[in-house]
Formats: structure tokens, sequence, C-alpha cells
């Protein structure tokens, strides 16, 4: 894919067309385009240029075009117009016909062009060169064109997508659904100026990706219904699995895989704030201490006082339910919120956890290590005026389960 002006002179190249025309790095060195057509002279190519102008349609027709090592390969050129910043510019897709070069990646569907705004055609070639899937919907036949990038991020091959637009709708992931569709409504609408939505897609080995849509309507009718939507498919699957790892590392102890403080306490004021609105739904804290952590450290070294705390979490997590939150919140001391949980509701699973911990020593390269567990619980109160309050009377009741022997749970006063 290729920019030229009036002149044939290449203006803009795609890297494929710049590795299949061996254009060197130095624009200044780039040949005009009738150098690498060598059945078009320069007169057929202005005059099919005299054309598109004159017209105001692309234009196509099959060459011979110059490859890499100096052979020839058959193509089909399409221009069409751009008239970028007032100067006579031109779009050229040389599209390979013998199937000698990469007819998939060399260029789209030449149909795209036709009809498209000038606007839209040099959006459509920086996003091209960009390594984005293109798609373009024609409302009035609810049929969808897709470039071999399109179908290459999601698997499919040409045969396998057709081109109706029920067919996209059906691969998106059902909880992304509402967005794709409610996001598009709202764009043909005129309620927003181009269509953006992150969404998951099924590939064709049944797994999901996800990806990112844009676009925009290009044609409308003479009462501003819309006829024509253009836009990019990108595939964003890295930058979504960055983004959750940094949400984990964010929010996570690295060392247990629990919650860490600060997401413990952000998720506290969320369910104290539910509390105030719904008093009738209980809900639970319970802060937990390893006993004698510090001897285990003094004892075996801090090595060993890690797979301690790993071996804790661990049991600690196989004894709680799903919408449990649990958190390391200092170095030997959990705290776990129990949502919709009664006080007595907590108390009978805080003692399952207790015994759990007795039972179950950890195993460590210096020794099997017995640990016990001291425990204090507390209802969260809509009086509370915030987790520092309910954390500290929760503190409270496991300050007296230490002081009275450790190895033991104890409610906090109603």
């Amino acid at each position: 894919m290729l920019s030229v002006d009036i002149d044939g002179t290449i203006l803009e190249a795609n890297p494929l067309a710049r590795d299949r025309l061996a254009l060197p790095e130095d624009r200044g060195q780039w040949p005009d385009l009738s150098h690498f057509l060598l059945s078009l002279d320069a007169a057929e190519l202005a005059d099919m240029m005299e054309r598109c102008c004159s017209r105001s349609r692309p234009q196509q027709l099959r060459a011979q075009c110059r490859d890499i090592h100096g052979g020839k390969f058959e193509v089909m050129v399409h221009l069409s117009l751009l008239d970028a910043d007032s100067e006579r510019c031109f779009l050229c897709v040389l599209t390979d016909v013998n199937g000698t070069g990469d007819e998939e990646t060399l260029a789209p569907p030449t149909p795209w062009a036709d009809g498209l705004t000038e606007s839209s055609l040099r959006w459509r070639f920086a996003l091209f060169g960009a390594g984005d899937g293109v798609w373009d919907w024609d409302l009035e036949s609810n049929d969808v064109v897709y470039c071999a990038r399109f179908r290459q991020i999601i698997g499919f091959s040409e045969a396998e997508l057709d081109n109706s637009f029920e067919q996209w709708v059906s691969l998106v992931h059902p909880d992304d659904l509402r967005g794709f569709t409610g996001g598009m409504q709202e764009h043909l609408r005129g309620h927003s100026p181009h269509y953006t939505c992150e969404f998951r897609m099924r590939c064709k080995a049944g797994d999901w990706i996800w990806v990112l849509a844009r676009g925009r309507v290009a044609r409308r009718d003479g009462s501003g219904q819309p006829l024509r939507v253009v836009g990019t498919l990108s595939d964003i699957g890295a930058r979504k699995k960055l983004e959750y790892e940094l949400r984990r590392m964010a929010t996570t102890d690295f060392l247990t895989g629990l919650y860490n403080r600060r997401h413990f306490i952000s998720r506290m004021a969320d369910e104290l704030a539910r509390i105030r609105r719904r008093a009738n739904q209980p809900s639970s804290l319970l802060m937990v201490d390893l006993d004698y952590f510090k001897n285990i450290n003094d004892t075996y070294g801090h090595s060993a006082g890690d797979l301690v705390l790993q071996h804790f979490a661990d049991t600690l997590r196989s004894c709680l339910r799903r919408m449990d939150l649990p958190a390391r919140t200092g170095g030997e001391e959990f705290a776990v919120l129990l949502p919709g949980t009664s006080e007595q509701e907590a108390l009978i699973l805080a003692e399952r956890l207790r015994r759990k911990v007795k039972s179950t020593p950890a195993v460590t390269p210096e020794a099997i290590i017995a640990v016990t567990v001291s425990i204090g619980i507390t209802l969260l109160r809509a009086e509370d005026s915030g987790p520092d309050a309910t954390l500290g009377r929760a503190d409270e009741a496991l300050y007296r389960a230490k002081n009275s022997g450790r190895n033991q749970v104890v409610l906090a006063p109603l």
C-alpha cells in the first residue's frame, strides 16, 4: 500500500510495500511508481490518475510489478483519490494476483476504497500500516467486509467468516455484548463522534481474546440516517495482560498472593457503605495473628518463616468461600472480610480455621513447623466511622485472645 502524488512520486509506504519493493531508508532515493510498474509507463499512469480525478471514482487495472530481486509478478493496481492538504494525492493498493506474493497481507480487498470519503481513506491507510484489521459495514445490506488482518486476529479464513454483521455479534463474549451493541447504537444515532469499544471475541480455536474496535460513520443519507460505518479491530491481549498484572501487583501481597492492606481497606470501606444502606444484611471481620511467629524466624530463619506464611495463606484460602476477602495486613497478621455473615457464622468459620491450622503443620526444608493462630471477630456496624474503627475493635478482640493463652477465638463485645 502506497500514497503517491500527481507526478507518481511515492510519498508513504506501509512496511510490506517497503519490503517487497526494496525501498531504501532514505525517502529521497525512492523511485517513482512507474519504475515498479513495468507494463505501465508514466503517461498511462498519469492518464489513470486523471480519470480518477475527473470521475472522483477509484480506478484499477492489471500490471506487471518489479520485485526485490528484479523479477516480475502480476498485480492489480487500485488507485483512489486522497487529495490530502489540498494537493493531488492518491492511495495506491498493489494486490499480488499470481500467488508469488502474500495477497492476504499486501493489500486489503479493493471494494473498501469505493465510495469512502477522502478523510476515511487517509485514516484507513494509516491504520493499515499500523497492523490493525479493517472492517466496512454496509447498513443497507447489513454486510460487513473484513480485511485479512481482521480475520487473522481471530483465526478465521475468508471462507469461514461470512459477511453478516450477525456473525460478528455472535463472536462477542456475552458479558461484553451490551457494551458492544450499545456503543454502536449511540454512535449511529449521532450521540458520539466515533465508536470505541473493548471486548472479548471468540477465536476459531474457541478461546477468547481482548480486542479494541474503533469506527465511525462514513456516509449518511439525506435524512441523516447512517448508511456505512468503517473501522478497525486491534488485538489488545498483550495490553490487557499487562493491565491485569499491574492491578495484581497494586492489590496483592507478593509473598502470600492474598490481597494487601491497601486494597483490603478500600474493600472494607465499600462493605461499610453497603451495611449503612442495608443494615439487615450483616458482615463480619476476622483479625488473625500467627502465634509466636518471631520465634519461628529466630529459630529456623526468615526463609522458613516465609514458607510458614505461605502455608498459612493456602490453609486460609481453603477454609473460605469465594465471596470472602482475605488479606495480609502486616508481618504475621491477616484479616478476612466475610460479607453477608453473622457473628455466629463467623465464629464457626474461625474455629474451623483455627483447628485446621493447628492440625496442619508447615513442611519446610529446615523442619516441620507446628503453627497456631489467635483470632478476633467483630461485626461491621453502620455507625462505624470507617474501616479503622472496625479494625480497631477486631484488633482488641485479637489482643484478648493472645493474652488468654493464644490458639483461640474471641468475639468483640457488642
